[in-house]
């Protein structure tokens, strides 16, 4: 991954992760403000196209501890990034292009995203489900990819950075940009486009162009690259958790043992999650350290670094 972990010193290059900082003062709700050398999702305009676009707040303890994006994909589920649920123990989704509507929950789950530190894991999806306690209703709700892109595909990026300024009441699109596979810089889950997200869009949807169809969530950047974690490799296991909270299935339980089962995206192609049926999802914990979020590139509401890692 983005760390000492990973030998290839390329990558760390291309790719190291902005840190993330967990720890705030919250003297109100969710503050304003983050550096003063941020940039605005550029291009970026509200997303109020995107009804099912989310504002999330990540709590420990009963306190709000940072921010992300997310999208509401059924009534009681949110699609957000791994890192925005792993070391959180509780969540309050606001949907402000849906009435404002607001709801919380204790329950998260997420396939395989278990990392605590502060860069993107090439070795596992930085996806997580977001289960919330009041359903959220919409006329629609998007639809999942169950496909990759080819190289040179556009899509768009929606979060809640405006000018430098983290939203607590919209969301905002980018202009299409072009994508391409992660895979041969080694990240096999992922896409990777010219970074236009910052801290907040963590989570946060990636759509075709004029459609309501997702086809991964914002989940890291750094040196003019971001990227993006594909969410066709888990359709199955997404709508398997769907249909679990709409009543139709058993919600997943603590598990996802790597040791057990085919590795992820070495799986039957009929299995496209990786043995999805053997493989439940993992579910979110009490967080560790005080102040320690996931491996959040962009996640949380702080300054980036004083020097941002160096371009290819």
């Amino acid at each position: 991954m983005l760390s000492s972990r990973r030998s290839c010193a390329v990558l760390f290059v291309l790719f190291a992760a902005l840190p993330a900082c967990a720890v705030q003062p919250f003297d109100s709700d969710e503050p304003e403000r983050i550096g003063d050398d941020s940039q605005t999702i550029k291009g970026g305009s509200l997303a109020t196209d995107y009804p099912e676009s989310v504002l999330l707040t990540m709590t420990v303890g009963g306190k709000p501890r940072s921010l992300c994006s997310g999208s509401l994909i059924a009534p009681s589920v949110v699609l957000t990034a791994g890192h925005c649920v792993h070391g959180f123990d509780s969540w309050t989704v606001t949907a402000p292009f849906a009435g404002s509507q607001r709801s919380f929950t204790k329950n998260a789950t997420t396939f395989d995203w278990s990392s605590g530190s502060d860069s993107v894991d090439p070795d596992a999806h930085d996806v997580a489900l977001v289960l919330l306690d009041t359903p959220i209703t919409l006329a629609s709700y998007p639809t999942i990819a169950t496909t990759g892109l080819a190289d040179g595909a556009r899509v768009v990026n929606v979060g809640r950075i405006n000018n430098g300024t983290l939203s607590s009441s919209a969301l905002y699109a980018s202009k299409p940009l072009k994508v391409s596979s992660a895979a041969d810089a080694g990240y096999q889950f992922d896409y990777m486009a010219s970074e236009v997200i910052e801290h907040g869009d963590s989570g946060g949807p990636v759509f075709i162009p004029g459609t309501h169809t997702l086809v991964a969530v914002n989940s890291g950047g750094g040196g003019g690259t971001e990227i993006l974690a594909r969410v066709d490799l888990l359709h199955d296991w997404i709508l398997k958790q769907i249909a679990a909270e709409s009543g139709s299935g058993t919600r997943s339980q603590e598990g996802n043992d790597p040791g057990n089962g085919p590795a992820l995206g070495e799986s039957d192609p009929a299995d496209p999650v990786g043995a999805a049926d053997q493989a439940a999802a993992t579910r979110a914990g009490p967080a560790g350290a005080a102040g320690r979020v996931s491996p959040a590139t962009i996640a949380a509401d702080c300054p980036p670094p004083a020097s941002a890692p160096a371009t290819r």
